[in-house]
Protein backbone atom coordinates (compact mmCIF):
# COMPACT_ATOMS: atom_id res chain seq x y z
CA UNK A 1 0.00 0.00 0.00
CA UNK A 2 2.79 2.15 1.13
CA UNK A 3 4.03 1.97 -2.77
CA UNK A 4 1.18 2.92 -3.81
CA UNK A 5 0.91 5.73 -2.24
CA UNK A 6 4.46 6.67 -3.15
CA UNK A 7 3.78 5.98 -6.93
CA UNK A 8 0.59 8.47 -6.64
CA UNK A 9 2.96 11.27 -4.97
CA UNK A 10 5.81 10.54 -7.43
CA UNK A 11 2.55 11.34 -10.23
CA UNK A 12 0.92 14.21 -8.79
CA UNK A 13 4.96 15.76 -8.27
CA UNK A 14 5.65 15.12 -12.31
CA UNK A 15 2.39 16.47 -13.28
CA UNK A 16 2.70 19.56 -10.93
CA UNK A 17 6.50 19.88 -12.37
CA UNK A 18 5.02 19.53 -16.26
CA UNK A 19 2.42 21.99 -15.56
CA UNK A 20 5.45 24.66 -14.20
CA UNK A 21 7.42 24.14 -17.76
CA UNK A 22 4.30 25.83 -19.36
CA UNK A 23 4.19 29.01 -17.65
CA UNK A 24 6.95 31.69 -17.12
CA UNK A 25 9.02 33.98 -19.06
CA UNK A 26 11.38 31.11 -19.84
CA UNK A 27 9.01 28.24 -21.06
CA UNK A 28 7.03 31.20 -23.30
CA UNK A 29 10.58 31.31 -25.15
CA UNK A 30 11.69 27.85 -25.09
CA UNK A 31 8.27 26.93 -27.04
CA UNK A 32 8.66 30.13 -29.51
CA UNK A 33 5.54 32.19 -29.02
CA UNK A 34 3.44 34.37 -26.96
CA UNK A 35 -0.06 33.44 -26.05
CA UNK A 36 -2.79 36.58 -26.10
CA UNK A 37 -5.98 36.80 -25.70
CA UNK A 38 -8.08 39.36 -27.88
CA UNK A 39 -11.89 39.49 -28.81
CA UNK A 40 -11.89 38.31 -32.93
CA UNK A 41 -14.56 41.55 -33.41
CA UNK A 42 -13.84 44.33 -31.35
CA UNK A 43 -12.32 46.67 -33.67
CA UNK A 44 -10.28 49.23 -33.42
CA UNK A 45 -9.29 46.69 -30.48
CA UNK A 46 -8.87 43.65 -32.22
CA UNK A 47 -10.13 41.88 -34.60
CA UNK A 48 -9.02 38.60 -36.23
CA UNK A 49 -9.11 40.34 -39.96
CA UNK A 50 -5.74 40.41 -40.97
CA UNK A 51 -6.70 43.87 -43.19
CA UNK A 52 -7.63 45.53 -39.40
CA UNK A 53 -6.15 43.70 -36.74
CA UNK A 54 -6.45 46.60 -34.32
CA UNK A 55 -4.50 48.61 -32.25
CA UNK A 56 -4.07 46.19 -29.10
CA UNK A 57 -3.24 43.30 -31.75
CA UNK A 58 -0.54 45.08 -33.37
CA UNK A 59 0.61 45.85 -30.02
CA UNK A 60 0.58 43.03 -28.48
CA UNK A 61 2.83 41.30 -31.92
CA UNK A 62 5.08 44.03 -31.48
CA UNK A 63 5.76 42.95 -27.43
CA UNK A 64 6.31 39.69 -28.09
CA UNK A 65 9.09 40.74 -31.16
CA UNK A 66 10.82 42.16 -28.27
CA UNK A 67 10.71 39.04 -26.03
CA UNK A 68 12.25 36.88 -28.68
CA UNK A 69 8.97 35.06 -29.76
CA UNK A 70 6.19 34.84 -32.16
CA UNK A 71 2.37 36.09 -31.09
CA UNK A 72 -0.10 33.68 -31.05
CA UNK A 73 -3.43 34.87 -31.02
CA UNK A 74 -6.62 32.81 -28.64
CA UNK A 75 -9.56 34.02 -29.73
CA UNK A 76 -12.28 34.82 -26.85
CA UNK A 77 -15.36 36.93 -26.76
CA UNK A 78 -14.22 39.64 -24.39
CA UNK A 79 -18.00 41.03 -23.59
CA UNK A 80 -18.66 38.58 -20.67
CA UNK A 81 -15.79 37.76 -18.05
CA UNK A 82 -12.70 39.15 -19.79
CA UNK A 83 -9.87 38.19 -18.52
CA UNK A 84 -10.84 34.86 -17.78
CA UNK A 85 -9.16 32.88 -19.81
CA UNK A 86 -5.96 34.28 -18.86
CA UNK A 87 -6.63 33.81 -15.38
CA UNK A 88 -7.76 30.01 -16.10
CA UNK A 89 -3.79 29.43 -18.59
CA UNK A 90 -5.90 30.02 -22.12
CA UNK A 91 -3.15 32.84 -22.57
CA UNK A 92 -0.09 34.68 -21.14
CA UNK A 93 -0.92 38.19 -21.94
CA UNK A 94 -4.17 40.51 -22.00
CA UNK A 95 -4.14 43.84 -23.70
CA UNK A 96 -6.17 46.93 -22.55
CA UNK A 97 -6.17 46.50 -18.82
CA UNK A 98 -6.55 49.69 -16.47
CA UNK A 99 -2.93 50.81 -14.67
CA UNK A 100 -5.69 51.53 -11.53
CA UNK A 101 -5.60 50.66 -8.11
CA UNK A 102 -9.33 49.75 -7.95
CA UNK A 103 -8.51 47.24 -10.77
CA UNK A 104 -5.20 45.73 -8.86
CA UNK A 105 -7.41 45.16 -5.49
CA UNK A 106 -10.62 43.57 -7.23
CA UNK A 107 -7.68 41.57 -9.40
CA UNK A 108 -4.89 40.48 -7.19
CA UNK A 109 -3.47 37.70 -9.11
CA UNK A 110 -2.90 39.91 -12.34
CA UNK A 111 0.13 42.21 -12.89
CA UNK A 112 -0.20 45.27 -15.06
CA UNK A 113 2.31 46.81 -17.16
CA UNK A 114 3.34 50.52 -17.26
CA UNK A 115 0.81 52.11 -19.50
CA UNK A 116 1.10 52.36 -23.08
CA UNK A 117 -1.81 54.62 -23.88
CA UNK A 118 -4.42 56.63 -21.81
CA UNK A 119 -7.91 55.83 -22.85
CA UNK A 120 -9.93 58.93 -22.80
CA UNK A 121 -13.64 59.44 -24.18
CA UNK A 122 -14.64 61.17 -26.71
CA UNK A 123 -17.93 63.81 -28.11
CA UNK A 124 -18.63 63.04 -31.13
CA UNK A 125 -20.83 66.05 -32.79
CA UNK A 126 -21.49 67.48 -36.25
CA UNK A 127 -17.79 68.61 -37.69
CA UNK A 128 -19.88 72.13 -38.30
CA UNK A 129 -20.70 72.58 -34.39
CA UNK A 130 -18.16 74.71 -33.45
CA UNK A 131 -15.71 74.22 -30.47
CA UNK A 132 -18.28 72.03 -28.05
CA UNK A 133 -17.82 70.97 -24.74
CA UNK A 134 -20.44 69.12 -22.32
CA UNK A 135 -21.40 71.38 -20.48
CA UNK A 136 -22.28 73.28 -23.76
CA UNK A 137 -24.64 71.08 -24.47
CA UNK A 138 -26.85 72.36 -21.45
CA UNK A 139 -30.19 71.16 -22.20
CA UNK A 140 -29.91 69.24 -25.36
CA UNK A 141 -29.80 65.29 -25.85
CA UNK A 142 -26.68 63.55 -25.31
CA UNK A 143 -26.33 60.22 -26.32
CA UNK A 144 -24.41 57.51 -24.26
CA UNK A 145 -24.23 54.47 -23.79
CA UNK A 146 -26.40 52.76 -21.04
CA UNK A 147 -24.66 52.13 -17.67
CA UNK A 148 -21.49 53.49 -18.73
CA UNK A 149 -18.93 56.02 -17.45
CA UNK A 150 -19.85 58.11 -19.85
CA UNK A 151 -23.83 57.95 -18.47
CA UNK A 152 -22.51 58.55 -15.07
CA UNK A 153 -20.65 61.38 -16.32
CA UNK A 154 -22.87 63.54 -18.07
CA UNK A 155 -25.65 62.62 -15.21
CA UNK A 156 -24.12 65.31 -12.99
CA UNK A 157 -24.53 67.46 -16.20
CA UNK A 158 -27.20 69.34 -17.50
CA UNK A 159 -28.35 67.23 -20.19
CA UNK A 160 -30.77 65.16 -21.66
CA UNK A 161 -29.36 61.44 -21.82
CA UNK A 162 -30.40 59.79 -24.74
CA UNK A 163 -29.16 56.12 -23.54
CA UNK A 164 -28.32 52.93 -25.68
CA UNK A 165 -27.59 49.72 -25.15
CA UNK A 166 -24.23 49.74 -27.20
CA UNK A 167 -21.92 52.68 -28.47
CA UNK A 168 -21.93 51.87 -31.55
CA UNK A 169 -25.75 53.16 -31.07
CA UNK A 170 -24.65 55.92 -29.09
CA UNK A 171 -22.62 56.87 -31.93
CA UNK A 172 -25.47 56.06 -34.88
CA UNK A 173 -27.86 58.41 -32.90
CA UNK A 174 -25.38 61.34 -33.58
CA UNK A 175 -24.95 60.49 -36.77
CA UNK A 176 -28.52 60.70 -37.43
CA UNK A 177 -29.11 63.50 -35.37
CA UNK A 178 -31.47 61.86 -32.91
CA UNK A 179 -28.48 63.61 -30.39
CA UNK A 180 -26.49 66.91 -30.62
CA UNK A 181 -24.18 64.33 -29.84
CA UNK A 182 -22.35 61.32 -28.69
CA UNK A 183 -20.15 60.77 -25.79
CA UNK A 184 -18.02 57.85 -26.12
CA UNK A 185 -14.46 56.29 -25.31
CA UNK A 186 -12.47 57.96 -27.62
CA UNK A 187 -11.00 55.14 -29.27
CA UNK A 188 -14.08 53.58 -30.49
CA UNK A 189 -15.38 57.19 -31.57
CA UNK A 190 -12.48 58.18 -33.63
CA UNK A 191 -13.02 54.50 -35.41
CA UNK A 192 -16.66 54.77 -36.03
CA UNK A 193 -16.14 57.94 -37.54
CA UNK A 194 -12.83 57.63 -40.02
CA UNK A 195 -13.98 59.23 -43.18
CA UNK A 196 -17.01 61.24 -42.09
CA UNK A 197 -16.12 64.22 -43.09
CA UNK A 198 -19.33 65.38 -41.76
CA UNK A 199 -18.59 64.42 -37.98
CA UNK A 200 -15.65 65.26 -35.57
CA UNK A 201 -14.30 64.09 -32.34
CA UNK A 202 -13.02 65.58 -29.56
CA UNK A 203 -11.09 64.25 -26.69
CA UNK A 204 -12.37 65.00 -23.60
CA UNK A 205 -10.04 64.01 -20.65
CA UNK A 206 -11.22 65.20 -17.65
CA UNK A 207 -10.96 63.83 -14.18
CA UNK A 208 -12.51 60.26 -14.25
CA UNK A 209 -12.50 59.81 -17.50
CA UNK A 210 -9.31 59.41 -18.44
CA UNK A 211 -7.87 55.79 -17.71
CA UNK A 212 -4.10 54.64 -17.97
CA UNK A 213 -3.98 51.28 -19.75
CA UNK A 214 -1.66 48.67 -19.75
CA UNK A 215 -1.04 44.77 -20.55
CA UNK A 216 -1.77 42.07 -17.93
CA UNK A 217 -0.33 39.11 -17.03
CA UNK A 218 -1.02 36.56 -13.82
CA UNK A 219 1.59 37.28 -11.35
CA UNK A 220 2.36 33.45 -10.79
CA UNK A 221 4.09 33.41 -14.03
CA UNK A 222 7.49 33.16 -13.61
CA UNK A 223 10.08 36.62 -14.56
CA UNK A 224 6.89 37.27 -16.97
CA UNK A 225 5.27 40.84 -15.39
CA UNK A 226 9.23 42.11 -15.41
CA UNK A 227 9.60 41.05 -19.42
CA UNK A 228 6.37 42.64 -20.12
CA UNK A 229 7.22 45.59 -18.68
CA UNK A 230 10.45 46.12 -20.14
CA UNK A 231 8.68 45.13 -23.54
CA UNK A 232 6.29 47.85 -22.88
CA UNK A 233 9.49 50.35 -22.41
CA UNK A 234 10.71 49.77 -25.41
CA UNK A 235 8.16 49.86 -27.81
CA UNK A 236 7.53 53.07 -26.37
CA UNK A 237 10.96 54.37 -26.40
CA UNK A 238 11.29 53.41 -30.02
CA UNK A 239 7.90 55.08 -31.04
CA UNK A 240 6.76 52.02 -32.36
CA UNK A 241 4.09 52.17 -29.98
CA UNK A 242 2.82 55.61 -30.94
CA UNK A 243 3.26 55.09 -34.90
CA UNK A 244 0.31 52.25 -34.19
CA UNK A 245 -2.05 54.19 -31.99
CA UNK A 246 -1.31 57.00 -34.69
CA UNK A 247 -3.19 54.92 -37.44
CA UNK A 248 -6.33 54.09 -35.44
CA UNK A 249 -6.16 58.07 -34.72
CA UNK A 250 -5.55 58.16 -30.79
CA UNK A 251 -2.79 60.20 -31.10
CA UNK A 252 -4.25 62.84 -29.78
CA UNK A 253 -6.08 61.03 -26.72
CA UNK A 254 -3.08 61.59 -23.88
CA UNK A 255 -2.88 62.62 -21.08
CA UNK A 256 -1.92 66.31 -20.25
CA UNK A 257 0.58 67.49 -17.71
CA UNK A 258 -2.27 69.29 -15.50
CA UNK A 259 -3.51 65.60 -14.74
CA UNK A 260 -2.13 63.63 -12.34
CA UNK A 261 -0.70 60.38 -13.24
CA UNK A 262 -2.74 56.78 -12.58
CA UNK A 263 -5.45 59.05 -10.57
CA UNK A 264 -8.10 56.41 -8.65
CA UNK A 265 -11.77 57.45 -10.69
CA UNK A 266 -14.09 58.39 -8.46
CA UNK A 267 -17.93 59.22 -9.51
CA UNK A 268 -19.08 61.41 -6.93
CA UNK A 269 -17.30 62.68 -3.71
CA UNK A 270 -19.75 63.57 -1.14
CA UNK A 271 -19.09 64.19 2.30
CA UNK A 272 -22.06 62.46 3.80
CA UNK A 273 -22.01 58.56 2.43
CA UNK A 274 -25.82 58.49 2.17
CA UNK A 275 -25.53 62.01 0.05
CA UNK A 276 -23.06 60.02 -2.20
CA UNK A 277 -25.81 57.01 -2.44
CA UNK A 278 -28.67 59.03 -3.03
CA UNK A 279 -26.81 60.36 -6.06
CA UNK A 280 -25.46 57.08 -7.02
CA UNK A 281 -29.28 55.23 -6.59
CA UNK A 282 -30.81 58.08 -8.91
CA UNK A 283 -28.02 57.02 -11.67
CA UNK A 284 -27.50 53.83 -11.84
CA UNK A 285 -30.76 52.49 -9.59
CA UNK A 286 -34.08 54.65 -9.95
CA UNK A 287 -34.41 52.97 -13.95
CA UNK A 288 -35.14 49.76 -12.92
CA UNK A 289 -36.20 50.23 -8.58
CA UNK A 290 -38.15 53.34 -9.21
CA UNK A 291 -37.34 56.79 -7.42
CA UNK A 292 -36.04 56.50 -4.04
CA UNK A 293 -36.28 51.94 -4.18
CA UNK A 294 -40.13 52.49 -3.46
CA UNK A 295 -40.24 50.10 -7.10
CA UNK A 296 -42.31 50.92 -10.29
CA UNK A 297 -39.55 51.26 -12.61
CA UNK A 298 -38.60 49.76 -15.83
CA UNK A 299 -37.61 46.42 -13.48
CA UNK A 300 -40.98 45.45 -13.20
CA UNK A 301 -42.68 43.67 -10.25
CA UNK A 302 -39.62 44.28 -7.58
CA UNK A 303 -39.07 44.46 -4.29
CA UNK A 304 -38.76 47.92 -2.79
CA UNK A 305 -35.02 48.30 -1.85
CA UNK A 306 -35.83 50.97 0.68
CA UNK A 307 -37.58 48.10 2.61
CA UNK A 308 -34.30 45.99 2.08
CA UNK A 309 -32.96 43.73 5.71
CA UNK A 310 -30.51 41.57 4.37
CA UNK A 311 -27.55 42.72 5.69
CA UNK A 312 -24.39 45.10 4.23
CA UNK A 313 -22.61 41.74 3.06
CA UNK A 314 -25.58 40.03 0.89
CA UNK A 315 -26.34 43.54 -0.52
CA UNK A 316 -22.82 44.12 -1.72
CA UNK A 317 -22.49 40.93 -3.56
CA UNK A 318 -25.70 41.74 -5.44
CA UNK A 319 -24.88 44.46 -6.35
CA UNK A 320 -21.27 43.79 -7.12
CA UNK A 321 -22.09 40.46 -8.67
CA UNK A 322 -25.30 40.59 -10.00
CA UNK A 323 -27.83 38.01 -10.53
CA UNK A 324 -27.90 35.08 -13.20
CA UNK A 325 -30.93 35.07 -15.74
CA UNK A 326 -32.17 38.35 -14.76
CA UNK A 327 -32.12 41.76 -15.37
CA UNK A 328 -29.76 42.89 -12.09
CA UNK A 329 -26.35 43.43 -14.40
CA UNK A 330 -22.80 43.45 -11.95
CA UNK A 331 -21.42 46.51 -10.72
CA UNK A 332 -18.09 45.12 -10.28
CA UNK A 333 -15.95 47.65 -12.73
CA UNK A 334 -18.77 50.54 -12.40
CA UNK A 335 -18.93 51.06 -8.92
CA UNK A 336 -16.39 50.86 -6.11
CA UNK A 337 -16.57 49.36 -2.68
CA UNK A 338 -16.97 52.50 -1.14
CA UNK A 339 -19.79 53.79 -3.37
CA UNK A 340 -21.61 50.36 -2.98
CA UNK A 341 -21.58 51.07 1.03
CA UNK A 342 -22.37 54.34 0.33
CA UNK A 343 -25.65 52.71 -2.12
CA UNK A 344 -26.00 50.34 0.93
CA UNK A 345 -26.36 53.48 3.51
CA UNK A 346 -28.47 55.49 1.84
CA UNK A 347 -30.94 52.56 1.05
CA UNK A 348 -31.27 51.64 4.96
CA UNK A 349 -31.53 55.15 5.90
CA UNK A 350 -34.68 55.59 4.46
CA UNK A 351 -38.19 54.91 6.32
CA UNK A 352 -39.56 51.42 4.94
CA UNK A 353 -42.79 51.25 3.24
Amino acid sequence: MWLRGLALAALAWAAGAEAAQHEGLESIRQRGYLRICADPSNLPYSSNDPAAPGFEVELARLIAAELGVTARLEWRATYVRAIKPLRDGACELFMGLPVDRRFREGNPWIAVSRPYYTMTHGLVTRADAGSLTIADLKGQRVAVELASIAEFYVAYRDVVRGLYKTQEQAFQAAARDEAVAAFLWFPLAAWLARGRADLKVVAVSDEGLAFPIGAGVRKRDPGLAEAIDAAVERVLASGQAQEVLARYGIESARRTSREPPCSPFVLVQEKDPRETGRALFSTACSRCHGAEGVGGGTGGALPKLRNYDGGYDKFYRLVWEGRKNTAMAAFKGILSPDEVRALYEYLTSLPRQ
